[in-house]
């Protein structure tokens, strides 16, 4: 957060430093613009081309604007001079075309209160310049510092005072144009003259061709010096003469806008006057007094603003210092649980690993005996078919010796030895089932 909000300061800083080096760039090119030493310098310059350049070739125009170094100087300074009263007359007459516009709301009925005054001065255009609405713009900044417009006719007089001494040191330049050029062309004449005199020689009187270039010098920069400067005086009565028409026209619009606007507590009642300025004086100390203790609120609520973002931010410091130690304190808790759970874990996975092994060991180990005890099984039931068969022998046997018998006669000792066979056979029926009783009982016992 801090360092966006000084990018965006260092930013604000940039963007503000740009707009002053604007600012003075196009201050400094506005002064360019309406100098008039840039615009006489540019307009000698084209001259002295076009007489260079065999565009002029009047021999009069060059003899006498171009034919020396101090004539160059000399239709300098008229160029500037002429550029400045040039500057000066359209300034002139941009403003008398809008000296007649309405500048200001009218007059309402029974006059204005002289708190409005403060309204009115920013209702003027702010790019306006002129002498109207600076004229204005300092009446009524007089009736928003006094609070009444008592007074206003003789500060709009003093204002016109002003403006006429603003407009004379107008022409400053262009009377010292209108005086240096005559210099200018003293200066020539006396270089003319003594470069006349420095050619006469008492050897030579015959070749004066040296004394006649001197003189002819001399007599034409004063001339032409001469000439300029009566053209720019001229031009500057001229100028000057319509900027005093201004001037007057200006007094009447400020005049009639201004006086008569404001009500005023010029009566004949004293009293009613001391009362009033009084009342004005305590309301003006208690809107000072209140906007004293709303700038003492300001700040104190700026302080307090500051106070707690400070410790805010120094509590965010603390704050995230002891999350963090109560962060790592718990995250190694739960660590050291984890790897204890992990080894707790482990532990019964192998315990239980190690059961199930024993267990499929004896499980193995009772499948081995239960195989075992199939196989004596199998055995025996392998003998039991033996003696079933052994059995049907003698079956065959009894039966092929009762036939015996019974052709022979002798049925009684058949019958006895018959009974005998029967016991043998159920003997051995007995131990048959005594045999398969253990072999039924040894499988429960291995499992």
């Amino acid at each position: 957060m801090k360092e966006g909000v000084a990018r965006t300061l260092r930013v604000a800083a940039s963007v503000l430093r740009r707009n002053q080096t604007v600012i003075k760039l196009n201050n400094v090119s506005g002064l360019l613009v309406r100098s008039p030493l840039l615009w006489g310098g540019a307009l000698a310059f084209a001259f002295f081309a076009l007489i260079h350049g065999g565009v002029v070739t009047d021999v009069n125009v060059v003899r006498y604007l171009a034919g020396h170094w101090v004539e160059y100087v000399e239709v300098a300074l008229f160029c500037v001079g002429l550029a400045a009263l040039a500057l000066r007359a359209g300034d002139v007459a941009r403003q008398r075309r809008r000296v007649d516009a309405p500048i200001l709301e009218p007059v309402p009925v029974g006059g204005q209160d002289p708190a409005h005054a403060g309204a009115l001065a920013e209702s003027l255009p702010a790019d306006a310049g002129g002498y109207l609405p600076r004229r204005l713009r300092d009446a009524l900044d007089v009736v928003v510092r006094t609070g009444s417009a008592d007074g206003l006719e003789d500060h709009l007089k003093y204002l016109a005072d002003v403006d006429a001494a603003r407009a004379s040191h107008g022409y400053a330049l262009v009377r010292f144009v209108v005086w240096a050029i005559p210099i200018m062309g003293f200066l020539g004449t006396v270089i003319g003259i003594t470069v006349a005199i420095a050619c006469l020689s008492p050897t030579q009187l015959e070749n004066i061709s040296g004394v006649v270039a001197g003189l002819g010098t001399a007599f034409d920069t004063t001339a032409t010096a001469l000439a300029l400067s009566m053209v720019l005086m001229f031009l500057q009565f001229v100028v000057e003469r319509g900027e005093q028409r201004l001037l007057e026209r200006v007094d009447d619009a400020s005049w009639s806008a201004l006086v008569g606007r404001f009500q005023t507590d010029d009566t004949g009642d004293g009293t009613a006057l001391a009362v009033a300025r009084l009342g004005e004086t305590i309301g003006r100390g208690s809107a000072r007094l209140l906007e004293a203790q709303e700038q003492a609120w300001k700040s104190l609520e700026r302080t307090a603003a500051a106070g707690v973002r400070q410790l805010v931010e120094e509590g965010a410091g603390e704050f995230k210092a002891s999350l963090a130690a109560a962060l790592d304190e718990s995250l190694g808790r739960w660590v050291d649980s984890l790897s204890r759970a992990q080894d707790d874990l482990a532990a019964r996975r192998d315990a239980r690993w190690a059961e199930g092994a024993e267990s499929l060991a004896a499980a193995v180990q009772g499948l081995e005996r239960h195989q075992e005890a199939i196989v004596r099984q199998t055995e025996l039931l392998g003998g039991v078919a033996d003696a079933t068969q052994h059995i049907a022998a003698l079956e065959r046997s009894l039966d092929a010796n009762l036939a015996t018998l019974a052709a022979t006669g002798r049925f009684e000792e058949t019958l006895t030895t018959l009974a005998a066979a029967v016991q043998l056979l159920a003997a051995r029926a007995a131990d048959q089932r005594r045999g398969e009783a253990d072999l039924a009982r040894r499988p429960g016992k291995a499992a």
